[in-house]
């Protein structure tokens, strides 16, 4: 029995870490991004690259490691980028009125949870996809130019990640801060309003009052008037 389990655990051991691994992809496996892949290749090698605009397809003399890394790393991030528009529209739109809680929004969201996102493109989907794609073409990744292309993108896409979150962060902080100015602001032309609103409802009271007190004066000058 004891053997049984250790087999057992063995098995789904190599499973996991296969399923996991990003460079050790499962063969019936194909890349979500072969297509744009291949297409940048192509553009790259014709000196056409700027002319798509769906990602970033570099230019210049680059390995197919170089490329396929590029352009996963630039799908992915369109759809984090998406995201985070979708975020600050949000935050701009409110009518936060509570600064403790557009910090906690600006720190959950640009200190913990995209930056983790972000951060596992770079180490783990970008080579999970680009061995999938050159597994599909029959080329390698196990040359010590292509691991090197690999190191030289991830440390190039942890710093492009990093000035992301920054410039997105004090974007944010901006953004809230105007909501916030702008929501008092709202609130007060809508407390001047009421105090006028207010205010011209007391004069018409008043006015009408006055009125009253003539007419009162002008009848009893009158009866007196006629006393005497």
């Amino acid at each position: 029995m004891g053997k049984i389990l250790i087999y057992i655990s063995f098995f789904l051991s190599i499973n996991i870490s296969g399923i996991f691994s990003p460079l050790f992809a499962a063969d019936s496996a194909v890349s979500k991004y072969t297509s744009q892949i291949d297409a940048c290749r192509k553009a790259n090698a014709e000196g056409t690259a700027k002319n798509i605009e769906e990602y970033v397809c570099p230019g210049g003399v680059l390995s197919p490691q170089q490329i396929a890394f590029q352009v996963v790393m630039s799908m992915e991030f369109n759809i984090l980028d998406k995201e985070i528009k979708a975020i600050l529209k949000t935050i701009y739109d409110g009518e936060n009125k509570d600064i403790g809680k557009l910090a906690t929004i600006i720190k959950n969201n640009f200190d913990t949870n995209y930056p983790a996102k972000y951060k596992e493109i770079c180490d783990k989907t970008v080579k999970y996809e680009a061995s999938l794609y050159f597994k599909e073409k029959k080329d390698s990744l196990t040359t010590d130019n292509g691991v090197q292309d690999f190191v030289f993108g991830q440390e190039g896409c942890s710093k492009l990640v990093d000035k992301k979150i920054k410039s997105f962060k004090e974007s944010a902080w901006l953004l809230g801060e105007s909501a916030l100015v702008t929501s008092f602001m709202k609130d007060k032309h809508m407390y001047m309003r009421s105090l006028k609103d207010q205010y011209e409802k007391f004069l018409n009271k008043w006015t009408t009052y006055i009125g009253q007190l003539s007419v009162i004066k002008a009848k009893w000058y009158k009866k007196t008037a006629k006393t005497q």
